[in-house]
């Protein structure tokens, strides 16, 4: 590590986060010591952890004040306690807000891509649990506090928000480049501005970095940014996507999942699989009848933040859906491993059989339009009760040809009766938090 990334570890980020009660150093040393841990250790620490939230909850929370009598003697009890449904966090927080609060308690607004905002109440030492589960996995990709960060996110509208993202910025020591913000001009913009910063690595969406990548290629100017790893989060990975970014910036990139309300969910490892921060939440997938399906199953992703005592989140629904994998991983790690995460930021489209697609599937389309030449530069699908719109940036050369191939597969691959509509666009604008929304199904 440099010395100037040693000074921003040691004489600005540590003791910020000290001064706000989030001492991460001792939760990361546990941290790294229970990641080798035997499976049922690791889950005789999520039962008794799982024991005091319950009885904190009941005491303390409104909404959990006819829990079942405690204390649960297997993880397994869990499922006896309701589920929690995004719609209530929403409209009403205050019946989840504990009556005993830690200390600085702050207050966190997030989901307002989807036009309704949640906002989340945790403590100082929530936050801490939640940062220190954080830099584990970022240590999984050679990335330490300190490291300088080329972070591809959204910029706050408001300008109290947007210096307040501005000091965080510093403090990280990262520099921040818009989501919004994306014509060619502002992308050879960004990299003029990486290449004076020199990042020891990036984060943020996949569908910047990827877009950032495509540039970097069209300029010719590949391997003239060289960060040692780079972090994809919020938006579905695809094979392709990563491909091309690690061809384009000659390193690894580590998928993230996770979500507003509960932090980081799992992180990518070596070996590519994405291990969930099991000391710090419960993790159930459940299939659509409510139990939980078989090892290398899909259904429904729970959790049950076990670390935010200000605000339970006991058996909270994500809406997405993903599979959990009962092997080993080859890199050491005995943390539970999940995959093939669906929903995210692609809605599942379905045709008139009733067959399910995830957004994935249509992505395989548009990248073959590659193979055949016909690129294109963005794109967005949009289903209603009886037709998919399609929104193509492409030149006005190619278009008829785009618009033939795709209505070709889509009739033979997803469904031949629907009406297509294609419209040929400049660009695809991204949701109000940042997020580029490629697959949309309309109620």
């Amino acid at each position: 590590m440099s010395i100037r990334n040693l000074i921003f570890k040691y004489g600005v980020y540590y003791p910020v986060v000290l001064l706000r009660g989030e001492w991460i150093g001792r939760h990361l040393k546990a941290l790294e010591k229970t990641q080798y841990a035997p499976q049922n250790q690791i889950e005789r620490l999520q039962l008794g952890r799982l024991n005091r939230l319950l009885q904190h909850a009941k005491t303390t929370v409104p909404h959990y004040a006819d829990l079942p009598e405690l204390p649960l003697t297997s993880l397994e009890q869990l499922r006896e306690i309701p589920l929690l449904e995004k719609d209530f966090l929403r409209n009403h927080a205050d019946q989840l807000y504990s009556r005993k609060t830690g200390l600085l308690t702050r207050y966190k607004t997030t989901g307002g891509s989807t036009g309704a905002p949640v906002t989340l109440r945790k403590d100082s030492a929530g936050m801490a649990h939640e940062l220190a589960a954080t830099w584990r996995g970022y240590h999984w990709a050679g990335i330490d506090v300190g490291d300088k960060q080329a972070r591809f996110w959204g910029i706050p509208a408001s300008k109290k928000d947007y210096w307040r993202a501005r000091l965080i910025d510093f403090v990280a020591h990262r520099k921040r480049l818009s989501a919004f913000a994306f014509s060619e001009d502002d992308l050879g913009k960004y990299f003029l501005e990486l290449q004076k910063f020199k990042p020891d690595y990036f984060y943020g969406y996949v569908s910047m970095i990827r877009q950032f990548a495509d540039y970097i290629e069209r300029a010719g100017e590949c391997g003239t940014l060289k960060p040692k790893a780079i972090v994809t989060t919020a938006e579905a990975l695809t094979e392709p996507d990563r491909q091309q970014i690690e061809k384009i910036f000659e390193c690894k990139v580590f998928n993230e999942y996770g979500c507003g309300e509960l932090g980081t969910i799992a992180h990518e490892c070596e070996q590519r699989s994405l291990h969930i921060s099991a000391e710090n939440m419960i993790v159930e997938v459940l299939a659509d009848s409510g139990g939980p399906v078989k090892v290398g199953e899909l259904g429904e992703i729970v959790v049950t933040d076990l670390v935010n005592f200000t605000m339970p989140l006991i058996r909270y629904r994500l809406k997405d859906y993903i599979m959990l994998l009962d092997k080993n991983c080859r890199c050491g790690l005995s943390l539970p491993v999940m995959f093939g995460i669906q929903g995210r930021e692609y809605d599942v489209l379905i045709n008139s059989k009733g067959q399910r697609f995830h957004g994935e599937f249509f992505l395989y389309m548009f990248e073959d339009l590659k193979k055949v030449g016909l690129p294109v530069r963005g794109f967005k699908i949009t289903q209603n009760s009886n037709n998919i719109r399609l929104s193509i940036v492409a030149t006005e050369e190619t278009f008829n040809s785009v618009k033939s191939h795709l209505l070709r597969e889509l009739k033979d691959r997803f469904d031949v009766s629907y009406d297509y509509t294609f419209e040929r666009v400049k660009y695809i604008p991204r949701e109000p938090s940042g997020k580029l929304r490629l697959v949309e199904r309309v109620a």
